[in-house]
């Protein structure tokens, strides 16, 4: 069912298709303007979160996310959604923009994702109850033409190439990123996680 083209649609399907989309933009509006109560609203209970930098559940994550420093906006292109019943999974195509300092230039680290939601309607209303990501590729970008940046291309080339820029700045930062998760490098991990959605939309 999943990654098949939708059949015709009722009215009904179509609200709410449109609820769906409207419950993962706000979720991503509210990471971006730090609404994190009205965040935590979004998620079900037993929801959980694995992605680059956090795994774990909604809740969890959105307390995480409202300790992070820095400011990392999400550009959405467009958000695909298959429904059965009360149950949907939805693929929203993203764009993560991050803008950081290296050798005294701002440069925007840019890292084009699909999001993937689990999502149910639970009491009249629309949760998600997981948030995985497949990664695509990243890019360091100075900020000014004349900004210039040092980059060791070896280190880079050690890691995930969907997302080795992120893996690069996180560890500056003392941090890390689990290297096992879904990326266009990891053609098995996209094709494992994706049955795996499918597996639960169809039940």
């Amino acid at each position: 069912m999943l990654l098949t083209r939708p059949a015709a649609n009722s009215l009904e399907q179509i609200a709410e298709k449109a609820s769906i989309e409207e419950l993962l933009g706000f979720e991503r509006f509210c990471r971006d303007n730090h609404l994190w109560d009205e965040m935590k609203k979004c998620y079900a209970a037993d929801s959980t979160v694995n992605i680059s930098w956090f795994q774990g559940s909604g809740e969890g994550f959105v307390e995480a996310s409202g300790k992070m420093k820095g400011y990392a906006p999400h550009k959405i292109h467009h958000t695909e959604i298959w429904l059965n019943g009360d149950k949907a999974v939805a693929i929203m195509m993203t764009t993560i923009q991050m803008r950081i300092e290296m050798d005294g230039s701002p440069v925007e680290l840019e890292s084009d994702t699909k999001l993937l939601y689990r999502t149910q309607k639970i009491n009249g209303l629309w949760y998600i109850l997981s948030f995985d990501s497949i990664y695509e590729k990243d890019a360091l970008i100075p900020v000014y033409p004349t900004g210039k940046i040092t980059v060791p291309i070896e280190e880079l080339s050690t890691y995930r190439q969907s997302y080795a820029c992120m893996i690069y700045n996180m560890k500056r930062n003392g941090g890390t990123i689990n290297q096992e998760l879904p990326g266009i490098d990891r053609p098995d991990l996209v094709e494992k996680i994706y049955n795996e959605l499918d597996e639960w939309l169809c039940k």
